[in-house]
């Protein structure tokens, strides 16, 4: 029996960047009891301050909502070979971070910053590097029960997200499959990255497109293969945490309706 929209929402976390909540977002979230996932970009990071975190993070506590994080992203290259770029991206990466003990948030997502144009020849050292960066990010989530899952966005290959996790080697580093991304950017051989990845799929972040941009989409409204992707991985016994990222007033209704009703999991 497939579930209603209203009861699809505590199941599944909903992204808003940190800075809408000053456009009265935070009271929106609230009062349709919203699970949100935090965007922490670099605007953030820099404009608000500890307390303003903390006032946002004890609003969604008081009212039981389990919270995730998106981690800055934006110019970043985490396993960058200049130094002055990989230190700069582990700093900005850091105040994310340090922001873990305020929201205790279930899993914080991440970007890998992999192009094949920009490391052409070099993989192995942007493997080594990143691996690096992920170790010592892993680790200070681990400190306060968080999982970080790394995304996948221009990166073409899922071999890539098997390497890096084997070198890494952090419990608590997973993959968040982005299924808008895979067809936007990726090669969209969803049979490919799914066989490959599935024991490693923590969390899905879920929109739609053509195929032609990542136009994020109200889901049923593209092509992507949604409802293939949930009951591969629910015929695997595999439930990962589910994002949806409508960018568009008007396109989480539409999405939660659509969500409910391939919903695969009881």
């Amino acid at each position: 029996m497939a579930l209603t929209p209203e009861a699809l929402i505590s199941r599944v976390q909903v992204n808003i960047p940190f800075r809408y909540f000053d456009k009265g977002y935070l009271n929106l979230f609230l009062k349709e009891g919203l699970n949100p996932e935090i965007g922490l970009d670099a605007y953030s990071l820099s404009r608000y301050q500890r307390r303003d975190f903390a006032q946002v993070a004890r609003a969604f506590h008081q009212a039981g909502r389990r919270l995730t994080l998106h981690a800055p992203f934006q110019d970043l290259l985490p396993g960058a070979k200049d130094e002055l770029i990989l230190s700069a991206s582990r700093r900005r990466l850091g105040q994310a971070f340090r922001l873990l003990p305020v929201f205790k948030p279930v899993t914080i997502v991440c970007h890998l910053g992999y192009d094949a144009k920009l490391y052409q020849g070099s993989r192995k050292g942007w493997l080594k590097r990143s691996a690096a960066t992920w170790q010592e990010f892993a680790a200070l989530a681990a400190a306060h029960g968080v999982k970080v899952m790394v995304e996948n966005v221009y990166e073409t290959d899922p071999d890539l997200f098997i390497d890096l996790l084997d070198l890494a080697q952090a419990p608590n580093l997973g993959i968040c499959l982005d299924a808008g991304h895979l067809q936007a950017f990726g090669d969209g051989d969803y049979d490919r990255w799914l066989n490959a990845l599935w024991p490693m799929i923590g969390q899905l972040h879920l929109h739609d497109n053509r195929g032609d941009k990542d136009s994020h989409l109200a889901l049923g409204h593209g092509t992507v293969p949604l409802e293939y992707i949930l009951n591969f991985l629910a015929d695997r016994n595999r439930q990962p945490l589910v994002t949806l990222e409508p960018h568009r007033e008007g396109s989480l209704a539409p999405s939660l309706r659509h969500l409910a009703a391939i919903w695969p999991w009881g």
